[in-house]
């Protein structure tokens, strides 16, 4: 029986040569099979045999495997609940916040060396619909990033991407820049999706996204466009760097960049106040 007719029509083909007498007949929906006389069924059978072996099928098609479905859902939840929780205990932007003051993406502080700030400064938002925003809309891009990459390489491309955007943009602006809030690491992740090789046939669906997103993001009071687009641009580069680069596939690797990108603000929040004992 042979599922495709082409395929029968072929086999046909090599009776023929054969000489072996025989017909083709419907078996039901795509499925058909040669009948030949009793006689002829040990030369038919080597015959179709040997052109078997010579001319196999090709394998099926498979549909590409997605093996971070679970882990991205999970990836982009935990973003989204440790900003929020973040922001409930650093509370909202005050003069007499201690961790707006050691914190915040002073350029000067920063170029003066102080470049953890690129980091603590992902962490902190003005107030609550700030912290709401970036956390909504950064766990849905990093769980995109995760399902392509995995939770460890998307965790760790965003925090990248964030603190290189901020490192750019001081350096840019250099004087007059105090940023706060994860916007820079979300435009990361969104420039990374949209280095990706899957998304470049699509390069419409990233460029709607850095728009609404500079729709949401970039009309506030506390809008840092020059962050926006450094970590856009950041997240570009990092993105195409690592779609050059062998998936990385083993979990236990992908858990360790996971919780080193979870580790890394706590790192930098403690090199901020052991400078504020000096």
């Amino acid at each position: 029986m042979v599922g495709d007719f082409r395929r029968a029509m072929d086999l046909s083909l090599v009776l023929d040569e054969e000489g072996v007498e025989h017909e083709v007949r419907s078996a039901g929906e795509e499925r058909w099979v040669l009948v030949v006389a009793d006689a002829d069924a040990v030369r038919a059978e080597a015959a179709l045999a040997a052109f078997e072996r010579e001319n196999p099928l090709p394998a099926p098609a498979r549909a590409p495997e997605v093996p971070w479905s679970s882990s991205a859902a999970v990836c982009g939840l935990v973003f989204f609940l440790s900003l929020l929780a973040l922001h409930v205990w650093t509370g909202p932007a005050s003069a007499a916040s201690v961790w707006f003051e050691r914190g915040s993406a002073d350029a000067g502080a920063i170029l003066r060396g102080e470049w953890w700030r690129a980091v603590t400064a992902l962490t902190l938002h003005a107030d609550a619909g700030h912290a709401v925003g970036n956390a909504v809309l950064g766990g849905l891009l990093l769980a995109l990033l995760a399902r392509s990459l995995g939770p460890g390489v998307a965790s760790a491309l965003l925090l990248a991407a964030g603190v290189a955007g901020t490192l750019e943009a001081a350096a840019l602006v250099r004087r007059d820049f105090v940023s706060i809030g994860a916007s820079t690491a979300v435009f990361g992740a969104l420039g990374a999706l949209a280095a990706l090789p899957q998304m470049r046939r699509r390069a419409w669906v990233p460029l709607g996204g850095g728009l609404a997103l500079l729709a949401f993001l970039g009309t506030s009071k506390h809008a840092d466009l020059a962050g926006h687009l450094c970590g856009f641009a950041s997240g570009a580069v990092l993105g195409a760097a690592v779609s050059l680069l062998p998936p990385l596939r083993g979990r236990a690797a992908q858990a360790v960049l996971a919780l080193a990108s979870a580790a890394a603000p706590v790192g930098a929040w403690l090199l901020a106040f052991r400078a504020l004992q000096r």
